[in-house]
């Protein structure tokens, strides 16, 4: 599935990994959103906005126990991951950390994140996010501040580099750390650090192709300037003739010499690119996302290929599409995947609960997500079996129920739309705790039930309906006092 290299362009250069495929994930660090404040901030509840949950808060709990990081870590590298790209979103105190995001970055979070991997096989590299101005800190858009010009490239990004070389490599509060940071052998087989961009493109409609592709070089040579780091990047290349954001957008025949010629690109690593076709019919999006990947591969620069379980991001992001999470969106990128000459890959994202993706077993979905990226990871299934509550016979969540009241007081009613056979429900508190419910009573047949709350507390939940051939998840309110 992956080529043998003739060169170590775009494969991982530290002690013990030398000339690995990088095979990454993005992951949130950090407070979960629960209203409890851990780090600096306020984090606010988000819990409402999750379009996927996982079956196991000890994802969400990253800041609550030294456990629970090297659970979550332990997860990753058991799936056959050897890179996280942990996302970051600014400097220390800048609270820039997005209202809709599943888990409340600091740098703290960093921290621990490098902490949790000492002493294990795996390696970190910072993913630069965009985000919103604040009164601490007036924010930051890559494509507003690339390239720059030749005397002073992108000053902004720089400030992020240069914050994060100082707290993990130059001056890091563990000796250790450093050894975590994942380095990259760029084209003349030397080692840099790496740097993912997300979103790269720019808002400056006079540069040329050359222009915008020696700004990479120009960033890197003045990060070298000022800390004697050697860095390089990967870049999620915004792709032209769509939704995409952005004035100028590289694209592989134009672009893609002059980048290629960058000693500080070190491979092209898309995130969700797709999204930006604004469709939701999945092979109509495998077909652009073959081209594009093609294209791509076709200048030279190392690619790593995303992979994601699909994307829905209905209730914080209304009018974007849905498409995935389902059998056929993974057969059709692992039917993609072995046409493709890739130089790594990479899973977007570990923990995406608000956008609908997650590796992590979720409550939708079971751990069939988990298996189908440790079988293509790892080529083989992981050491556990599946399990039965994602089990092969089964299909993918589909509204097939009726649930009502919604909010409810005492008394629940499910109405299956089918013949099919209500076979279990389970209910959990909103900390994915789970909740015995009374022995539920049919009322009609087999497909209609009431289900008695009366001793559950009030509060909101998440109800599991599992049919013989289906898992419904929906989020519920439970009042025993007057509307």
């Amino acid at each position: 599935m992956l080529p043998a290299q003739d060169h170590n362009w775009g494969y991982m250069a530290n002690e013990g990994f030398e000339n690995d495929t990088i095979k990454s994930t993005v992951f949130f660090t950090g407070n979960w959103r629960n209203g409890v404040q851990f780090y600096d901030y306020n984090p606010l509840d988000n819990r409402s906005l999750y379009t996927l949950h996982p079956d196991d808060a000890r994802h969400l709990g990253w800041s609550e126990s030294q456990a629970n990081r090297d659970f979550a870590v332990e997860e990753i590298i058991e799936a056959g991951i050897n890179l996280i790209n942990f996302s970051y979103w600014g400097l220390p105190g800048s609270d820039n950390w997005a209202y809709w995001s599943p888990m409340q970055s600091s740098t703290q979070s960093h921290s621990e994140l490098f902490d949790a991997t000492l002493d294990k096989d795996i390696l970190i590299a910072p993913f630069i996010e965009s985000f919103a101005s604040t009164n601490q800190y007036e924010g930051f858009v890559f494509m507003d501040d690339f390239p720059g010009t030749t005397e002073d490239p992108a000053p902004q990004f720089i400030v992020l580099i240069e914050d994060l070389i100082e707290r993990y490599l130059v001056n890091p509060t563990n000796p250790r750390w450093p050894e975590k940071w994942a380095k990259v052998y760029d084209q003349d087989g030397n080692e840099r650090y790496l740097f993912s961009i997300i979103h790269v493109a720019s808002n400056n409609a006079e540069i040329t192709d050359n222009v915008f592709s020696a700004g990479f070089d120009l960033v890197a040579d003045k990060v070298y300037e000022n800390t004697g780091i050697r860095i390089g990047f990967a870049l999620d290349i915004l792709p032209p003739d769509n939704f995409a954001p952005g004035i100028f957008k590289a694209t592989p025949t134009a672009t893609g010499a002059f980048l290629s010629q960058q000693k500080s690109v070190l491979a092209i690593q898309c995130f969700i690119p797709e999204i930006w076709e604004g469709e939701s019919d999945e092979q109509l999006l495998i077909n652009w996302k073959a081209e594009f990947a093609k294209a791509w591969i076709n200048t030279g620069i190392p690619f790593i290929h995303d992979l994601s379980s699909g994307y829905d991001a209905h209730i914080v992001f209304p009018s974007s599409p849905i498409y995935g999470n389902n059998e056929l969106w993974r057969h059709l990128q692992d039917s993609l995947l072995k046409q493709l000459n890739v130089n790594g890959m990479a899973f977007n994202a570990w923990n995406g609960y608000t956008e609908g993706f997650a590796a992590v077993p979720t409550l939708q979905h079971g751990d069939t997500t988990y298996y189908w990226i440790c079988n293509i990871l790892k080529g083989d299934f992981c050491e556990q079996e599946p399990s039965s509550f994602s089990s092969n016979q089964k299909t993918e969540y589909r509204n097939i129920l009726e649930i009502y009241p919604n909010p409810a007081r005492d008394f629940l009613q499910i109405h299956s739309e089918t013949e099919e056979t209500v076979e279990s429900v389970a209910l959990y508190s909103s900390c994915l705790e789970a909740v015995s419910v009374n022995r539920f009573k049919n009322t009609s047949g087999n497909n209609s039930i009431i289900i008695d709350l009366r001793h559950v507390p009030e509060g909101i939940y998440f109800i599991s309906i599992e049919t013989s051939t289906s898992i419904f998840i929906e989020k519920i309110i439970l009042f025993h006092g007057p509307f």
